[in-house]
């Protein structure tokens, strides 16, 4: 398990998002962080894709990178044929309007203290501030910042100031000391002798070093002072057009919001001027969704939607999530823990483990005929309500989830594969087709047919 490849993604359909060759790490004080390591899938028009996984497998953070909260440390994100990393600042702005991120705490996701018609019309507010063009000083500002903090944080900088002042400090010490115990020269003036000058060759050849670097931090810091006193003046022009535009805008955002609430079945008469907490967890679960809808998205990322909800809000959450899908003609990237959830809305299932894919599969066939070992223990965990069910039978796995500091070489699941071999240890397994829509990265899949797993699943009527 645990491979890259891309012998999974379509390229004769209606793609809506491609993500190809994505890489997400972080540094830690014990090393780097490989949270995501060369993930690739491809989401059509009106689909859905399941991404499923135990905890720390690298879900949520793929579908943060996708969304570029953070940007990703390597790898593409294309949404509608337009790669994401390409874009500027504006332009990111107005691309991510396009997706929409719903979290799995909805409760904590809702600022307390606004009321929901600001935080659902929220996202429209932000649209249409954007749409009215800020001054190019401003502009020039908001360009500068991050380029003059990246020229602040570069290695020759740290290389260079650190061994010169420290050279400098310790000429001073050597001057003084020199000096303290050295005698008068014929003016009477103290005089370190050969310590005193050693000393001042020190801290003059450690300023001349320090002076460029001093330059550099001085002149970028003098333009963005400059920039930073102008902005106010700047922003007149646009105060003034934005403070006569608002009335229109809010009547407008009302309406917006009043239509959203009432889609994922709120009572917006009797909500909009309510608090998120005097909601319940699948209500103010159907907010978030609203939030996400205000702004006609076409890509949705659902992280772990339900998996705070009891069963029957559930069933009402996902049965809302396909009506709308098919009301708003949108695209759905669910991230779950929950198989039988997962099997019940997604048109295409993808499996992770350690930060890389395993198995890509439609639900019906990875449910039915797990090909990947990992696959075949996660279809084995999940609860079957039949008494004659012995769960002690189940498909145990043995061993602790290696860090992702230090993952595995070769394939990252061998060290608690049953099937692992010495050829898992050296080569990293790719994804490869298996027919049926199946690709697996596994050196030795399992290649005889199982029981169908049976998955109970919550309906609503």
């Amino acid at each position: 398990m645990a491979g890259s490849g891309t012998a999974h993604l379509r390229h004769d359909q209606d793609l809506v998002l491609q993500v190809d060759h994505l890489v997400v790490e972080y540094p830690s004080p014990r090393g780097t962080v490989h949270a995501v390591s060369d993930v690739s899938f491809d989401l059509a028009n009106r689909e859905t894709i399941g991404i499923v996984g135990e905890s720390g497998c690298g879900k949520s953070t793929t579908g943060k990178a996708i969304l570029r909260v953070p940007p990703p440390t390597s790898g593409h994100v294309l949404l509608d044929g337009v790669d994401l990393s390409s874009l500027g600042t504006e332009e990111l702005r107005q691309s991510r309007s396009h997706l929409q991120m719903i979290f799995q705490d909805a409760i904590s996701s809702l600022n307390p203290r606004h009321r929901i018609r600001d935080l659902v019309g929220e996202p429209l507010e932000i649209a249409w501030l954007e749409s009215f063009r800020r001054a190019w000083w401003i502009r020039a500002w908001e360009r500068y910042v991050p380029w003059m903090l990246r020229v602040w944080r570069q290695p020759w900088i740290r290389k260079v100031a650190v061994p010169a002042l420290t050279v400098f400090f310790a000429g001073l010490i050597l001057w003084v000391l020199s000096t303290a115990v050295g005698g008068n020269n014929s003016d009477g003036v103290p005089d370190g002798g050969a310590g005193a000058r050693i000393a001042d060759v020190l801290m003059i050849a450690a300023i001349i070093v320090l002076i460029p670097v001093v330059a550099v931090l001085v002149v970028t810091g003098i333009v963005w002072l400059v920039l930073s006193l102008g902005m106010p003046v700047a922003g007149i022009a646009r105060s003034i057009r934005v403070r006569r535009a608002r009335p229109a805008f809010l009547a407008d955002r009302d309406a917006k919001v009043h239509a959203a609430l009432t889609d994922v079945g709120i009572d917006a008469d009797a909500a909009m001027d309510r608090r998120p907490h005097e909601f319940s967890g699948g209500q103010a679960q159907r907010i978030c969704i609203a939030r996400a809808l205000v702004l006609d998205p076409k890509v949705i990322i659902c992280d772990e939607p339900v998996s705070a909800l009891d069963v029957s809000v559930q069933a009402q959450v996902l049965n809302l999530l396909e009506d709308l899908k098919a009301k708003y003609g949108i695209s759905l990237v669910f991230i779950a823990h929950d198989l039988a959830v997962v099997k019940n809305i997604a048109d295409h299932v993808v499996v992770m483990y350690l930060g890389k894919i395993c198995e890509v599969a439609p639900p019906d066939e990875l449910f039915v005929r797990p090909l990947h070992p990992y696959t075949e223990i996660l279809m084995s965990s999940i609860p079957v309500t039949d008494p004659n069910v012995d769960p002690r039978h189940a498909i145990s796995i043995s061993g602790e989830l290696p860090s992702p500091i230090d993952p595995p070489s070769g394939c990252r699941f061998r060290t608690r594969c049953p099937r692992a071999a010495e050829r898992c240890v050296e080569e990293e397994p790719v994804l490869r087709d298996f027919g049926g829509g199946s690709f697996v990265a596994c050196h030795f899949p399992i290649e005889r047919p199982v029981t169908a797993v049976s998955v109970p699943v919550a309906t609503t009527s």
